[in-house]
């Protein structure tokens, strides 16, 4: 592996907390993940950079070398993206990509109100894996995606910035009023063995389907797929009808004939992340668009809230939404 700046920036962040822990919270990762990529970073530069104790992390004299270091690279890099924000032409229009979300428009519309009539291009498309390719091409300025797992999500690349908006978001499992499960209040994926699953293209490198068939497969089952290639009222359809289950984010919309339960093992998951060209988006703007997400999602949770009659009752499967943070 090859050290770049986001690893500086892991491994300086690690040192201002003194905590994995908190450092994971801060910059909206899990502690394994955080934990897994320090291990990746310590095999990059050869040696141990934090001692683990009763109080924290603390950096080993290899970590202070690296750390000296990696403050005044960051500290470059940072002066010489800002300084070149005011060559980008900020008035022109902004180019917005996203994943098909019910939050679009009301995200939309609050942006367009923050950016003072500011012209806003927006391109959806079903694939984050396309958007991130747009967005690597400089077609697209700043991508919102629904991401799966670390491992099957396709990576961000090297230049772009990623944030979290929502981390984690739990996935709903959608089955028909009449299915043998619909009565409780959550399930787990064991439960499912049997079932068929009805899921929508993938799109390119998006990982979805490989990320569900890896949690089946990891508690003793191989998912059963039919009817490859639905379009959404296609599969609302089939649901309502009991002829498959189908995931979905917990802002999904009433659907006759069906519930939408959590799942209660944790075994699947989103997170809704922000990507962007730095020398295209400055902090600022970054903000703007995340706050815009975060209201729009926050209204419309809160109009499908009474939908889902097992939200009081299972505090862990509420998604965790995240305000703006600048590193």
């Amino acid at each position: 592996m090859e050290l770049e700046l986001r690893h500086l920036r892991v491994v300086c962040r690690l040192a201002d907390t003194g905590s994995v822990s908190k450092a994971a919270a801060s910059m909206s990762v899990s502690q394994p993940s955080l934990t897994a990529q320090l291990r990746r970073i310590e095999a990059a530069v050869g040696g141990q950079l934090f001692q683990r104790g009763v109080r924290g992390v603390v950096p080993t004299p290899l970590g202070k070398h690296i750390l000296g270091r990696a403050r005044v690279l960051l500290a470059d890099m940072d002066d010489l993206v800002n300084s070149s924000c005011k060559y980008v032409d900020t008035g022109g229009p902004l180019r917005l990509g996203s994943v098909n979300t019910v939050t679009f428009v009301s995200w939309l519309t609050r942006l367009e109100e923050q950016l003072e009539g500011r012209e806003i291009k927006a391109q959806v498309d079903p694939s984050c894996g396309v958007l991130t390719d747009l967005l690597e091409a400089d077609v697209l300025d700043i991508v919102m995606l629904m991401l799966c797992d670390e491992a099957h999500a396709p990576p961000c690349p090297v230049g772009i910035q990623e944030q979290a908006m929502v981390d984690p978001e739990p996935v709903l499992i959608v089955m028909a009023a009449d299915h043998r499960l619909a009565g409780r209040s959550v399930i787990r994926l064991t439960d499912l063995a049997d079932e068929t699953w009805l899921m929508p293209p993938g799109g390119k490198r998006d990982g979805n389907l490989a990320a569900l068939r890896a949690a089946c497969e990891a508690v003793g089952f191989t998912p059963g797929f039919r009817y490859d290639a639905l379009g959404e009222a296609e599969v609302e359809q089939f649901v309502s009808a009991g002829r498959g289950i189908v995931t979905a984010a917990p802002t999904v919309g009433s659907i006759p004939n069906t519930v939408g339960l959590p799942l209660a093992d944790h075994s699947l998951g989103l997170r809704r992340v922000l990507r962007w060209r730095p020398e295209r988006v400055p902090p600022e703007l970054v903000d703007k668009v995340h706050r815009a997400f975060t209201g729009a999602y926050r209204e419309i949770l809160a109009s499908r809230i009474p939908n889902h009659p097992w939200w009081p009752a299972t505090p862990h499967a509420h998604p965790v939404i995240h305000e703006p943070f600048q590193d």
